[in-house]
């Protein structure tokens, strides 16, 4: 139960973590007990939030999922044509799937409402930049949407203005709107909003001075906190929630200019930082692992890469590097946490298993890419999808093996979202659904 009340969408309060069962009655800690799992209970039939953010909850990019044997390209339950474009991956909820693109020729982002059962378009609405300069391996639709049981929220950015949004799920009605400023980078944004504990959290690192990491109430859209920080050399990770066994939850961003810091996810206020850690530019977003080490990369094109480990004090006051990898991490594919071990993928296909808490190589071996999608991790398998659009599967576990792959039939550069026992997997122009 614990990774559900940390990563799910604030159902319980986070104080509930930090009481003392060993300090009342043994009746009143059994009464304890049956009430904390009616309360989970409750919160799971309300919203059963199985990916509700860019990789899942937290971004760990773990789930479950029912696929058939063998695999082959028609093993899909449906594949729909979507209105436009796009880099974002898919979020789920509520039956739904949430994915944004771009019509061909304009900046115009559409948020596109898809029902999974079938794959019919329940509706979409449309929000609209001038052109501008961006990567040409990059997308005016990049930043995947987020979640929470009722709302949608999106975000756009350009130089003119930038925005985030919250929209019902079932209707597709605005229902607030947030001006964010304008967003210079020079390869053009790519980071996504994420919800925890009724806030809603959106980072703008950008090339300029004026970024920063705010925080808006999920049903009003009121700015709770704003931290503020020097810009530099643009990131578009995407941040995740630290837990910190004797301390308040952490907001954990990483950049360039800042390397790793850790927001109070209450108060805005910073509560450590390792400010040379991220020698080369961030794409990929932070995880944490089973044993609490956080794990980002960062890296240039074809220059060296780094992924770093670092261990947070347990009262989350501070932090220092545990471990630095070089070569083997990867500059835009996220790494992948799963029980002891660390999984890296890089953009050339080299996937490298090593043992989370001690930085052991397990195995390194190479499949046929390249990749700009984040792995994902189900019943003791790792899914990804290559840049030409086949979906890989591989073990992950301490032995490497590789699976028959899938023909998606278009090129993906969107990472795999897992909900009720299926895979929704987005290409460029299409959402597909594999599972039972």
């Amino acid at each position: 139960m614990a990774a559900f009340w940390d990563f799910r969408a604030g159902f319980l309060p986070y104080g509930i973590r930090t009481l003392r069962l060993f300090s009342l009655s043994p009746l009143c800690r059994g009464a304890f007990r049956v009430l904390l799992t009616l309360i989970v209970i409750d919160a799971t039939m309300a919203a059963p939030l199985e990916w509700p953010r860019f990789r899942g909850p937290n971004g760990a990019g773990a789930g479950s999922v029912k696929l058939p044997e063998p695999l082959t390209a028609e093993s899909f339950n449906w594949k729909v044509e979507l209105p436009g474009s796009g880099h974002s991956s898919p979020v789920v909820a509520n039956g739904r799937i949430f994915v944004t693109c771009n019509p061909k020729d304009t900046a115009k982002r559409i948020l596109v409402a898809v029902d999974a059962a079938d794959g019919k378009i329940a509706w979409q609405r449309e929000y609209e930049t001038g052109t501008f300069r961006i990567h040409s391996d990059n997308s005016y639709a990049s930043s995947s949407p987020a979640v929470d049981s009722e709302r949608v929220y999106v975000s756009w950015m350009s130089p003119e203005g930038s925005g985030l949004a919250a929209v019902s799920q079932k209707e597709g009605k605005e229902l607030w709107r947030k001006d964010l400023g304008p967003v210079i980078a020079q390869h053009g944004p790519g980071a996504s909003p994420i919800v925890e504990a009724g806030k809603v959290l959106i980072e703008i690192d950008q090339d300029g001075p004026k970024s920063f990491l705010a925080a808006f109430d999920a049903e009003t859209g009121a700015e709770q906190w704003r931290w503020e920080h020097a810009g530099g050399k643009a990131s578009s990770s995407t941040p995740c929630l630290h837990l910190p066994p004797k301390g308040a939850p952490q907001v954990l961003t990483i950049s360039n200019t800042l390397g790793m810091s850790a927001v109070d996810l209450a108060t805005g206020k910073l509560a450590w930082q390792l400010p040379e850690l991220m020698p080369k530019r961030c794409v990929a977003s932070p995880i944490i692992t089973a044993g609490g080490l956080a794990i980002a990369q960062c890296g240039e094109g074809q220059a060296e890469s780094f992924v770093k480990a670092v261990q947070v004090a347990s009262d989350g006051k501070s932090a220092k590097e545990a471990y630095e990898v070089r070569r083997t991490g990867g500059y835009v594919p996220t790494p992948l946490a799963v029980s002891e071990f660390l999984f890296l993928w890089k953009e050339n296909g080299l996937v490298t298993c090593l043992k989370a808490a001690t930085n052991e190589q397990v195995w390194s071996e190479r499949v046929q890419g390249p990749f700009y999608g984040s792995p994902v991790a189900a019943d003791g398998r790792l899914f990804n999808v290559t840049r030409k659009g086949e979906l890989v599967t591989v073990a992950a576990g301490a032995k490497f093996a590789e699976f028959p792959r899938v023909d998606l039939g278009e090129g993906s550069h969107a990472s795999p979202a897992i909900s009720g026992g299926r895979m929704y997997l987005r290409t460029f122009a299409h959402l597909l659904s594999l599972g039972k």
